[in-house]
């Protein structure tokens, strides 16, 4: 009797481990998200469809340490107190630049005139400054390619090139000439690529490959992880937009032409030079630890749910809905609200939605292309 117990024992952790692994395998995801172990609600959401996934290490100073890591900061200090600290935003702009080059700047954005290559020179040099105080060491082109996938498998990956921020001395007589810190002007607001693999691979010939980067001036350039972003348009070199943003761009270029000669046929703001588009976007998404993550196959190639079961109850009771955040889910959503803030982003919002292990994050509504 007594070996017999003893070899049930040493079972038991095997046993609960494969338990537990079934339980991931067919959408069971104990110990994240709002649900608590005693009120019935049972396992976290299988129905996940197309919101985004999240990844939650185990403890909340995993999560603290995972974000530290990246650069974006701990929810330890004060976030109200680094507000927009990493951002060129346009308060840090008016101060940066001369008042003229700065006003010329804004009017360019309400008219679209080209920059002139003296102001671009002058805005390089203020944005290089800034970044270096920011601990910059390089600078990216941040753009968002058309991928043909979905959720965090598509075009929200984004994509960039990393340049170091130096330059040769051209002025050097020297056949290997020697290099310097610096942001050149041309690259900062024009820089060429290879678009021959977007939206997919190989579509077209060499010959025709190059794509080029623009800045949107309209969307201010901010430093994460030592590397100044340049929020960009992704054309191919005839004019072909293989990206999420041009869209938009040349949407909102049609809406202020149209609504400005709407507004002088009905005789309502005559006055008025330029018209934009607001957007306040509600980001919904599921928080599931990187273990259990793993042992999903749907999850890891599809980035979604195809095989599973509804949790106990389903949704009866919205036991779920507006609960406090479970420590580590908790410390996940302040870290990249401290994030955010520090980016600019008006993160206003966050709390536990209906589904067990789902959450949401909303900012206050600005410049759609902001």
């Amino acid at each position: 009797f007594g070996s017999r117990v003893a070899r049930q024992a040493q079972r038991r952790p095997k046993n609960k481990e494969k338990k537990r692994a079934r339980g991931a395998m067919f959408g069971c995801f104990p110990d994240v998200g709002g649900a608590r172990k005693d009120d019935g609600a049972g396992p976290a959401p299988t129905m996940v469809d197309s919101f985004p996934i999240l990844f939650a290490p185990a403890s909340p100073r995993a999560v603290a340490r995972k974000f530290t890591d990246f650069g974006m900061g701990r929810h330890d200090g004060d976030e109200l107190g680094e507000m927009s600290v990493a951002i060129f935003d346009d308060a840090t702009m008016k101060a940066k630049l001369p008042s003229r080059v700065y006003a010329r700047f804004k009017e360019a954005l309400n008219t679209g005139e080209k920059t002139s290559e003296e102001d671009q020179k002058t805005i390089a040099d203020a944005i290089f400054k800034w970044a270096r105080e920011k601990g910059a060491v390089s600078f990216a082109h941040w753009f968002f390619p058309s991928r043909g996938g979905s959720g965090a498998n598509g075009s929200m990956a984004g994509a960039l090139k990393m340049d170091t921020l130096i330059d040769l001395d051209w002025s050097s007589h020297e056949a290997s000439k020697p290099f310097y810190a610096t942001l050149p002007p041309e690259r900062l607001f024009q820089g060429e690529t290879d678009g021959s693999s977007f939206p997919n691979g190989g579509l077209r010939a060499t010959h025709t490959a190059a794509a080029f980067t623009t800045w949107d001036r309209s969307s201010p350039c901010f430093v994460i992880d030592k590397v100044l972003r340049i929020p960009c348009a992704f054309i191919t070199h005839l004019g072909a937009c293989i990206d999420e943003k041009t869209p938009l761009l040349r949407s909102n270029d049609a809406l202020n032409k149209q609504g400005l000669r709407l507004l002088k046929n009905i005789g309502i703001g005559t006055d008025a030079k330029v018209m934009h588009s607001f957007l306040g976007w509600e980001q919904e998404f599921f928080v599931v630890q990187a273990e259990l993550y793993r042992r999903r196959p749907d999850l890891v190639n599809c980035g979604r749910t195809l095989v599973g079961k509804l949790p106990a109850r389903n949704q009866q009771a919205e036991l779920n809905y507006f609960q406090p955040p479970t420590g580590n889910v908790q410390a996940l959503l302040f870290n990249v609200q401290a994030a955010m803030l520090k980016m600019g982003v008006p993160m206003a919002v966050l709390h536990n939605e209906v589904a067990p292990a789902q959450h949401e994050m909303s900012p206050i509504y600005c410049h759609s292309t902001y």
